[in-house]
C-alpha cells in the first residue's frame, strides 16, 4: 500500500528501541514492521500481564490476541497511533476483563483494580471515535436525501418530521420511513462492529 494513500498523524515510537520509521511502517500496513514491533515488545507485554496476576500461558494468549486486535484495527484504518508497549497491555487487559465477565476461569481471579482512570478514558475515547467513524461510514453510504433528512432531524434538537418534511419537500411519512431505515442500518453496523 503506498504511503501517500494514508493520512495518518505522526506515529509515536515505542519505548524499547525501534525507530519511529518502524512504527510508521506498521501504521501503513507493513507486516514486517509489525513483526519487528512484536519481537521488540511482546516479552515486556507478557511479563506485565503476568505481574497483574495472569498465568503465563493465558498471558501469552492474551498478548497474541491484543496484537491481532491492534493489527486488525490498523487494517481497518482505525489505529492512528502506536504507543508501545502500553497500547498492547491496555488492549490485553480489556480482553482479560471481557473474558472474566464471560466466565473464563483463567481470568476470574485477576484484579483489575490497577489505575484504570487514564486507560479507561483513552479506551472510551477510542471506542467513541470508532463508533462515530462507523456511523459516518454508514451515513456516507446512504442516498443524499436520506443523509439530508437524518442530519436535519438530529442536528437541530426538537426538529419534528413535519418540519423536516417542509424543508426537504418530502412527505412526513417518507421522512419517518427514511429515519427508520437509517437507524436500522446504524444499529446493524454498530452490532457488527461490537461483535467484531
Amino acid at each position: 500500500m503506498p504511503s501517500d494513500s494514508l493520512t495518518w498523524p505522526a506515529p509515536l515510537a515505542g519505548t524499547r528501541g525501534e525507530s519511529p520509521t518502524t512504527a510508521a511502517r506498521a501504521l501503513q500496513g507493513d507486516s514486517a514492521a509489525w513483526d519487528d514491533l512484536f519481537r521488540t515488545h511482546n516479552r515486556r507485554v507478557v511479563l506485565t500481564l503476568i505481574s497483574r496476576g495472569i498465568a503465563p500461558d493465558a498471558a501469552r494468549d492474551l498478548a497474541q490476541a491484543a496484537w491481532m486486535r491492534l493489527y486488525e484495527q490498523q487494517q481497518r484504518r482505525r489505529l492512528p497511533r502506536l504507543s508501545l508497549p502500553g497500547l498492547v497491555v491496555t488492549q490485553a487487559m480489556y480482553l482479560a476483563k471481557d473474558r472474566a465477565r464471560g466466565g473464563d476461569q483463567r481470568f476470574t481471579h485477576v484484579h483489575f483494580d490497577y489505575d484504570t482512570a487514564a486507560t479507561d478514558n483513552i479506551a472510551q475515547r477510542l471506542i467513541d471515535r470508532n463508533r462515530l467513524d462507523r456511523a459516518h461510514d454508514v451515513l456516507s453510504g446512504c442516498s443524499d436525501s436520506a443523509q439530508r433528512v437524518f442530519r436535519a432531524i438530529y442536528t437541530a434538537p426538537g426538529s419534528s418530521a413535519a418540519e423536516v418534511a417542509d424543508q426537504t419537500g418530502l412527505s412526513v411519512q417518507r421522512v419517518r420511513q427514511i429515519v427508520c431505515e437509517v437507524r436500522k442500518k446504524l444499529r446493524a453496523a454498530m452490532k457488527e462492529h461490537n461483535d467484531a
